[in-house]
């Protein structure tokens, strides 16, 4: 009696998965990048704030447990439908602008990156230069959209 249903369970976690990597496969290309790569603050938000922010996210080796895994790619989605650097350019001006203010915002008070991927992700970690950097890019943002 346990074995079909410890079997259909299964068959559940391994098709849940398989749905959960095609949903978020891994594209290493530079798709609507917001700002150029060689700049400083491009390269902040690269490696700060892409893996939740872009299609660009390198899924650790525990993303792909179930449960940790659909919890995982909750957030990542989270993240994109906020904001994803993927998407950039397809942004209107408007969206770019009020999207590069929060961006400033949510850095200055510590509210971005989250405490818990910082934790797990001590790369992502910014400090006050970065923070400035990022806040003198979103102010540039706002003169181009003027």
């Amino acid at each position: 009696m346990l074995k079909p249903i410890f079997a259909l369970a299964a068959i559940a976690v391994i098709v849940g998965q398989a749905e959960i990597e095609r949903q978020f496969a891994h594209n290493r290309g530079n798709v609507g990048a917001p700002l150029s790569l060689n700049s400083e603050p491009a390269q902040v938000l690269v490696r700060a704030c892409g893996n939740c922010h872009s299609d660009r996210t390198e899924w650790p080796w525990y993303s792909h447990v179930p449960a940790v895994s659909w919890w995982m790619a909750l957030h990542v989605r989270q993240g994109r439908n906020m904001l994803d650097f993927s998407e950039w350019q397809r942004y209107s001006e408007q969206q770019r602008l009020d999207k590069s203010e929060s961006i400033c915002g949510l850095i200055s008070t510590g509210r971005m990156p989250p405490r818990p991927y910082t934790a797990m992700h001590p790369e992502a970690k910014l400090t006050e230069t970065e923070k400035k950097a990022v806040c003198a890019w979103a102010k540039e943002v706002a003169i181009g959209a003027r």
